[in-house]
């Protein structure tokens, strides 16, 4: 019954971001936001939002978030990253080139900035969102150099892009405010905590705009998007669990990462696929196909992960 209740509330919480989708799929249809105006918004979400986020989840009481946690939280997000990273080597290999890595790409990495970090604002609030934004600047350092090979076929990101993007500025400038117990100004807290408050409407309008120019009639037919939906939504977040679940990690980390860990192809995806020459349609329809259906999966993942871990 509390496992239930807890995918119920869960499944009220994606709903809600659901609905915000709903009115990016509006507004896009009726061309109040653009493909140009999409592009505006996700820069600035990317690159003011996001670390604006992460900065403020870092302040609050260093009492409240042990250390240890911390570690454990950069261990499972590096079991999120290369499990994935381990078994995709072995799938979509005998799929055309411009599709095998879009496939890959969108197996392996999950729309944890956009979908998976409101979700757990909702659910854990923000000494969640400091685990989730640690997973973040993980996914970032990760997608920037495998994930560009992947996507590119080999080429690399200058080591400035890797180190220096925006979901890593926000831990590199908040993580120490958070050690050393810095509060940041009256002035300056409310500015980046205005700021962060646009994550999760703004996001989700922004994704809903990306599923409106998706025809879902086609991406429904295309058995090759539910091979990619079933890895990215089922069977890694599944592995992801089973595997840790023996070692009781800490229940904040833990299950702020399966949140993260299940969340549905990243947005990214469709990014790199246009910059590399790869099937961007192909790319478009998983993200769009992952996100619709993962109002059925991370309601499950997410009930899992606060009714087991003690």
């Amino acid at each position: 019954m509390a496992m239930l209740q807890g995918m119920l509330t869960v499944a009220e919480k994606v709903l809600i971001l659901f609905l915000m989708i709903g009115v990016g799929v509006v507004l896009a249809k009726k061309k109040v936001i653009t493909d140009i105006g999409v592009g505006q918004i996700n820069s600035l979400l990317l690159n003011i939002v996001s670390p604006c986020v992460v900065i403020k989840a870092f302040q609050i009481d260093r009492g409240s978030v042990p250390l240890s946690s911390l570690g454990w939280t950069v261990a499972m997000a590096a079991l999120a990253f290369v499990l994935p990273i381990l078994v995709t080597h072995f799938l979509f290999n005998k799929e055309p080139l411009d599709k095998s890595r879009v496939l890959k790409f969108s197996a392996i990495y999950s729309n944890s900035g956009f979908m998976g970090l409101p979700l757990v604002q909702a659910i854990l609030g923000e000494p969640g969102v400091i685990y989730a934004s640690i997973f973040i600047a993980i996914f970032n350092m990760v997608s920037w150099t495998h994930g560009y090979a992947l996507m590119s076929g080999g080429q690399k990101q200058p080591l400035k892009k890797i180190v220096l993007n925006p979901g890593t500025l926000g831990v590199l400038i908040g993580l120490p405010l958070f050690l050393f117990s810095i509060d940041l100004p009256t002035p300056i807290y409310t500015v980046v905590d205005s700021f962060a408050a646009l994550n999760t409407p703004v996001a989700m309008v922004c994704i809903g705009v990306y599923i409106a120019s998706v025809k879902l009639k086609d991406a429904f037919t295309e058995l090759r998007v539910y091979k990619a939906c079933f890895f990215r939504l089922v069977l890694f977040p599944a592995l992801f669990f089973v595997i840790l679940i023996p070692f009781h990690p800490p229940y904040l980390a833990f299950v702020s990462l399966t949140i993260q860990a299940s969340a549905p192809a990243a947005a990214v995806t469709s990014i790199f696929a246009s910059k590399c020459g790869r099937d961007a349609a192909l790319a478009s329809k998983i993200v769009a196909i992952s996100t619709l259906l993962s109002i059925l999966t991370m309601p499950v993942f997410t009930s899992l992960a606060t009714t087991f871990c003690t």
